[in-house]
């Protein structure tokens, strides 16, 4: 609620300062006096555009402010813990609007946009008049006031956690999902790719191997004349051969081998191990010289090499890690497959919550139609009272957009007349019965306690009995929070808890606005000149103080 207002230089407003306390405020004054200023100043504290007409003439800044108790208002507490604004039972809040008619926004002394400004003001103060933008004539709070009627506020708090969730695995499941698609586009090539080194099948060293074994296929001609022209040396017979000499020599030699010392008798022994090995040389040689070289067949080993190096080039790697490249590429493979599995378990977490998303809204939504209608009922109960007999009331339930808050739209719709057809409340023209029917909604339904809520015009076109009923309805409702209503109605004002005078005062040429809070005495001649005018009679006197006595 609004414990402090300051308004400075607005219009014909020099500076006023005000006290408000809680409950039932009523503004009170000559048609003229300036009551509309203060709901301007109302109207730029909650981030409203700034009328062409306020702006004074004097080249002095317009600043207003207000201190602001939010100790019960956790709403605006938790929005200005996001916005990282240190508060704790109250508030400054403050328009300052500049000579060339720029303006700024604050918040205990931290700047907001106007946009911040309205958010926060939106759970601090509402505007009900002809001209308001606030209040009923926003239908994006025919919701809320809706579900405050209806009092399932642990439902709405469990869709909040739910949704948040949602929001969250909705998010995360997206990001995944856009990755693997991403992944998913490569995932062909990776398998075109591992198929095609799976059929090559490479294996370490093969590739060396098989330059070695090619290069032997190219010169096998030369390699054969080669081992023959060797063997021939070793087992020709005339000239005799390696094999031969040797085999000849030692033969001679083991003949006089006892008669000979014992180092010459050793290397006739080695002579003679040199014998065995070059038989086993020249057996190796000839075996080698009968190899089919043919199995090796030069064009597949060839191809295998050119396949070898067209992948290596592929690939940009040495044809010797094409087997590390094949086992990447089928990790690479595993992984997006892997990847699949875990964004199927995310979607379908994510499934599971939309489900239960789903379910709590469509038990709001019956609890929504079930207490609309009783709101209804009682709404319209309210309105012959308020001189409003002709008028019916009924809440339209539209399917929206999923949102934290569920997937209902509501709109509040009214016809004023039994001939007309229902229409939404800002389709209605007069600012008095605006206000009267947004008073009957407000003591039907409205369950919030935290912001102040103002009226203006709501006794407009009635009196006696009528105004009665309203200043009773809107003492009701001041009894659970801070009202503050702009009234020509002697039985209304009678009713208030807190009375201020707004008066128009002309000194010389100057003319300025002056807001003074009324005591008894004072307060029982105001009510007495809006019975009787100007010349306040003692019978308007006795009249207004038994007005008085009547409403406690």
């Amino acid at each position: 609620m609004i414990k402090h207002l300051s308004i400075t230089n607005l219009l014909l407003i020099e500076k006023i300062e005000i006290n408000i306390g809680s409950g039932l405020c009523v503004l009170t004054g000559e048609t003229g006096a300036g009551k509309s200023m203060i709901l301007d100043s109302l109207d730029l504290l909650s981030g409203r555009r700034i009328k062409p007409n306020v702006r004074p003439n004097n080249e002095k800044k317009t600043i207003i402010s207000a201190l602001i108790d939010i100790d019960d208002n956790s709403r605006v507490k938790d929005y200005l813990a996001t916005l990282e604004i240190e508060c704790e039972e109250q508030i400054i809040i403050k328009r300052i609007i500049d000579t060339d008619g720029k303006s700024k926004a604050m918040v205990n002394d931290n700047l907001v946009s106007l946009n911040t400004l309205k958010e926060i003001t939106t759970h601090v103060i509402e505007v009900h008049s002809q001209f308001s933008e606030q209040g009923l004539l926003d239908n994006s709070t025919h919701l809320k006031t809706l579900d405050e009627f209806g009092d399932y506020k642990n439902k709405l708090i469990k869709l909040s956690k739910v949704w948040d969730e949602m929001k969250l695995v909705e998010e995360d499941f997206l990001k995944k999902k856009k990755i693997i698609e991403q992944a998913k586009t490569n995932l062909e090539i990776h398998k075109h790719d591992y198929d095609e080194l799976k059929l090559l099948n490479p294996q370490k060293d093969e590739f060396r191997d098989l330059e070695k074994k090619k290069k032997v296929l190219l010169n096998s001609r030369k390699i054969i004349e080669s081992l023959n022209e060797v063997l021939d040396n070793f087992n020709r017979e005339n000239p005799p051969g390696i094999d031969t000499l040797i085999s000849s020599n030692l033969n001679i030699l083991n003949k006089i081998k006892d008669l000979l010392d014992s180092d010459t008798s050793r290397n006739i022994d080695k002579l003679n191990s040199i014998l065995l090995d070059l038989s086993e040389i020249s057996n190796s040689l000839q075996q080698y010289l009968v190899k089919d070289f043919e199995n090796d067949s030069l064009e597949k080993i060839d191809d295998k090499v050119a396949t070898y190096r067209r992948l290596a080039l592929k690939h940009a790697v040495n044809p010797e890690s094409l087997n590390e490249v094949m086992i990447d590429i089928k990790r690479k493979i595993n992984n997006i497959e892997e990847s699949q599995l875990s964004l199927n378990e995310i979607e379908d977490q994510f499934n599971n919550i939309v489900k239960q998303y789903n379910i709590i809204c469509k038990d709001l939504t019956d609890n929504r139609e079930k207490n609309a209608l009783i709101m209804d009922q009682k709404i319209n109960q309210e309105f012959p009272s308020l001189k409003l007999e002709n008028a019916k009331f009924k809440t339209n339930l539209e399917p929206s957009e999923k949102s934290k808050f569920g997937k209902d739209k509501v709109i509040f719709k009214i016809r004023t007349n039994p001939k007309s057809e229902m229409g939404e409340i800002k389709s209605i023209s007069s600012g008095g019965e605006l206000c009267r029917i947004a008073l009957a909604i407000k003591v039907t339904a409205e369950r919030n306690t935290s912001s102040t809520i103002v009226f203006d015009e709501v006794d407009s076109g009635i009196g006696g009995a009528v105004s009665t009923a309203v200043g009773e309805r809107l003492r009701r409702l001041g009894n659970k929070r801070q009202v503050f209503v702009v009234t020509h109605s002697p039985q209304v004002a009678s009713l208030g808890q807190n009375h201020f005078l707004v008066k128009k005062s002309i000194n010389k040429d100057e003319v300025s606005i002056l807001v003074k809070e009324l005591n008894a005495t004072e307060k029982v001649n105001e009510i007495a000149r809006m019975l009787s005018g100007k010349n306040i009679t003692n019978e308007a006197i006795n009249a207004a103080t038994r007005l008085i006595e009547s409403s406690k």
